[in-house]
C-alpha cells in the first residue's frame, strides 16, 4: 500500500468514527426521550458524514416524534436513495405516510419493504393498517393473517392479534388495596372543671388556611409509555385513543422538549 492510499483510507477512518460519535449521542439522546438534543446530535453527525443512511433514518425517526412528518419523509427519502437496499428506510417512510393519512402511499413504501425483505412481518402487518385506513378490509385482513403468521417472536405476535381485533388487549391490573389501620380509642374524658369565666368579645377569627389538594393518583403508565401507545393505536387506525393518550401523556409530562413534541403531535392529529 502506497503512502498516499494509507493517509487517505486513514482520513476516511478517522472521518467514520468522529460521525459515529454524534450518532452515538443522537441514539442515546433518542432512548431519552430528549428528542430535540437527538435531532441535534444527527444534525452533527451528517455534517460531519454527509452519506450516512443510517444517520437520516434516525433523524426521520426523531422528527416523527416532534410532529414534523415532511421532513422526516425527506429524510427518508435521502437515506433510500444512499441504501436502497434497506428495507427498514421504505417502512420508516411508510409509517410517517399513515401519519399523514397518506394511505396510498404508505401501500407502496410498505410494499417495498416486503420486496426487498419478504420476512419483514411489520412492514406487512404496517400494509394491512394501511389498507384498513383507506377501506380495503380484505386487503388488510390478508396482509394481517399473513403477517401473524409468519411473526417468530410471542409478544409481537400478541400485540399484531390484539391490534387486528383478534384477540382482547389484556386487562390492566387494579392497584392493590391498602390497609387502612382503625382508629385507636378515644381516651376517657377528663372531669369538667368549673366554668370559667366569660371571655372579653374576640375579634373575628382568620380564615383557616386550605388544606392541600391530596396528592394525584399514581399514573397507569409514564408520559413516554402513553406517548408511544398513542402512537401505536394511530397507526392501528385508533384516532380517538391516540388523542386519549396524547393527552395523558402531555398531562403527565413534566419535561419541556418532551412536551412540546406531544403537543406537535396533538396539533397534528387534531387538525386532520
Amino acid at each position: 500500500m502506497s503512502r498516499t492510499t494509507a493517509v487517505v483510507l486513514a482520513a476516511v477512518l478517522l472521518a467514520g468514527c468522529a460521525a459515529r460519535r454524534p450518532f452515538d449521542q443522537g441514539l442515546a439522546y433518542f432512548r431519552q426521550g430528549q428528542y430535540a438534543q437527538a435531532r441535534a446530535a444527527f444534525d452533527e453527525a451528517l455534517r460531519v458524514a454527509p452519506d450516512s443512511a443510517d444517520a437520516y433514518t434516525n433523524r426521520g425517526i426523531t422528527r416523527v416524534r416532534l410532529g414534523d412528518l415532511d421532513g422526516a419523509i425527506e429524510d427518508y427519502t435521502r437515506a433510500a436513495a444512499l441504501a436502497p437496499k434497506d428495507p427498514d428506510v421504505p417502512y420508516n417512510r411508510g409509517i410517517a405516510w399513515i401519519a399523514k393519512r397518506e394511505h396510498a402511499r404508505a401501500v407502496e413504501d410498505f410494499t417495498r419493504a416486503v420486496e426487498l425483505d419478504p420476512k419483514h412481518t411489520r412492514a406487512r402487518f404496517a400494509r394491512g393498517t394501511a389498507h384498513s385506513l383507506a377501506g380495503d378490509l380484505a386487503a388488510a385482513r390478508r396482509d394481517w393473517t399473513q403477517a401473524i403468521d409468519e411473526e417468530a417472536d410471542p409478544r409481537r405476535k400478541q400485540l399484531m392479534r390484539i391490534r387486528a381485533g383478534l384477540e382482547p388487549a389484556p386487562a390492566l391490573p387494579a392497584p392493590p388495596a391498602v390497609a387502612v389501620p382503625a382508629p385507636p380509642p378515644a381516651p376517657a374524658p377528663p372531669p369538667l372543671p368549673a366554668p370559667p369565666p366569660p371571655p372579653p368579645p374576640a375579634p373575628a377569627a382568620a380564615k383557616p388556611p386550605e388544606a392541600p389538594p391530596p396528592p394525584p393518583a399514581p399514573a397507569l403508565s409514564t408520559a413516554q409509555e402513553l406517548a408511544s401507545r398513542g402512537l401505536s393505536k394511530e397507526l392501528a387506525g385508533d384516532r380517538a385513543g391516540a388523542l386519549a393518550d396524547l393527552r395523558a401523556a402531555l398531562a403527565a409530562e413534566t419535561d419541556p422538549e418532551r412536551r412540546q413534541g406531544i403537543q406537535s403531535l396533538l396539533r397534528l392529529l387534531e387538525g386532520k
